[in-house]
């Protein structure tokens, strides 16, 4: 009697803890990057004119679908670089506020270009069994051809993949705004950047 009693308590511990383990193991970063894109698309699909007049829909499908998938504390400080050191916290909070509107409606108006007749072709990861660090990447391909390579570099933050960097072609997105955003702050400092990318981003047009 007793050691069915013991089966049943390991029985119902490991029920109990079950869900728990599944959640620990965070989703492949391929299959991760490549599931949250094919939503993106296919809540796109139809409803492309729509979006475009009026493209708040648009930002909310992906600040609920993509933003989730970055690590925007950790973006937003590549791109500011040095000057992230010297930010007040009120600073760091207002640049990462801006930054994630801007990437919301960059991204998102890109992603209404797609209109079916590309064709995405996901590559596997390669890296290292127990890496927490990769580079997922895939091809695009026009209907007349044209082929362009498009990375993400992924890494694990609190149990999940998160996207930190990227590309389109050769150029690092991060390169990209980092050199843009280094400029500015050299002209008129990163409280000037700040506020100019508030009253662009931050006014729900």
């Amino acid at each position: 009697m007793l050691r069915i009693k013991r089966t049943l308590l390991k029985t119902f511990a490991v029920a109990l803890l079950a869900p728990t383990l599944a959640i620990a193991a965070p989703t492949p970063p391929d299959q991760l990057a490549r599931e949250t894109v094919q939503t993106v698309l296919s809540e796109m699909d139809g409803r492309r004119d729509e979006l475009r007049k009026n493209p708040q829909e648009l930002y909310a499908l992906i600040n609920s679908e993509l933003v989730p998938l970055m690590d925007l504390p950790y973006m937003s400080q590549l791109v500011l670089g040095r000057a992230w050191r010297t930010a007040s916290p009120e600073q760091r909070e207002r640049f990462q506020v801006a930054f994630k509107n801007m990437l919301i409606r960059t991204y998102g108006n890109g992603l209404l270009s797609f209109d079916g007749s590309q064709d995405i072709e996901y590559q596997p990861v390669r890296a290292a069994e127990g890496a927490e660090d990769v580079t997922f990447r895939a091809i695009v391909t026009t209907d007349d051809g044209q082929k362009t390579p498009v990375t993400f570099q992924m890494h694990v933050v609190d149990d999940e993949w998160k996207i930190y960097d990227g590309s389109v072609g050769n150029l690092s997105f991060v390169t990209n705004y980092r050199g843009q955003f280094n400029s500015q702050i050299r002209n008129g400092g990163l409280e000037k950047l700040i506020e100019r990318m508030e009253s662009r981003y931050n006014n729900g047009s």
